[in-house]
């Protein structure tokens, strides 16, 4: 009879690396959400930031080693995107490796426009905005919210795996245009954060006599003021349709205001 020699157990299959860059609130969000399917490192310039990554089970790392990735989230400030996908271009251009950049910014236009500039031919670029954070994610959870997605300039392959993994993550995917999503947004969530951050600068606080709506009100102000103030400025500032809605804004209360003077 052969002899049976024994064989070792077959290896699991290692999980592909993912990196993500920029691990504030939001980039802890989303570590926490995909790193049962992938082996995540994270890159910020704070080190203080960075201390949280072993709590949470990822893994820190310089940021040559998370360039390395074959797909990069972002998600820094909006306002430090231009600076830091052009200094990554410069290192993206001394190989011929093909990547994958996904943006997680609360602007599309912007994102894009800085893609298209900086970023050579062998890099894939997909724009992406999820409409929640850690508040909604910790009240709700993650099944049933939505994310933006665009196309842009990945190949088909890699478009699909994205948009049927957060399809399996029970998210709701919006496929539409950086432009359509900022016009959209200018009207949504960027007049939300406008109302909120007019309401915080006005003291607005709970009564005794409060009612619902006011209430409602209340905790859009509170819900607002637990974002950095930056990203407020940014949404603004980035988004080329929010000056057309502010002025909008602006214009209604003026018009108000004479009707409620008029004799």
């Amino acid at each position: 009879m052969e002899k049976l020699t024994p064989q070792p157990p077959a290896k699991a299959h290692a999980k592909p690396q993912i990196s993500i860059v920029g691990f504030g609130r939001f980039g802890q969000l989303w570590a926490s959400i995909i790193k049962s399917d992938f082996q995540v490192k994270v890159y910020d310039q704070s080190k203080a930031v960075l201390e949280h990554a072993t709590s949470l089970g990822v893994e820190a790392a310089p940021l040559e080693e998370a360039l390395a990735a074959g797909v990069i989230f972002y998600c820094v400030p909006i306002s430090e995107f231009a600076t830091t996908i052009a200094h990554h271009a410069t290192l993206f251009k001394t190989t011929s490796t093909s990547k994958v950049l996904i943006d997680l910014l609360s602007v599309k236009v912007h994102a894009k426009e800085i893609f298209t500039k900086e970023l050579p031919e062998n890099i894939e670029a997909m724009l992406c905005h999820p409409l929640f954070g850690p508040d909604s994610v910790n009240e709700f959870g993650l099944a049933g919210q939505r994310i933006v997605i665009e196309q842009f300039r990945t190949g088909d392959q890699n478009f699909n795996f994205w948009k049927n993994y957060f399809i399996s993550l029970k998210l709701e995917v919006l496929e539409m245009t950086a432009e359509e999503h900022d016009q959209q947004i200018a009207s949504s969530q960027a007049l939300t954060h406008l109302v909120g951050r007019i309401l915080n600068k006005m003291n607005f606080s709970a009564s005794k006599l409060d009612t619902s709506n006011s209430r409602k009100l209340l905790e859009v102000t509170k819900q607002v003021g637990k974002d950095e103030y930056q990203l407020f400025l940014d949404m603004q500032r980035y988004n080329p349709y929010t000056k057309a809605m502010r002025e909008q804004f602006a214009q209604a209360q003026a018009d108000l205001d004479q009707q409620i003077d008029a004799s």
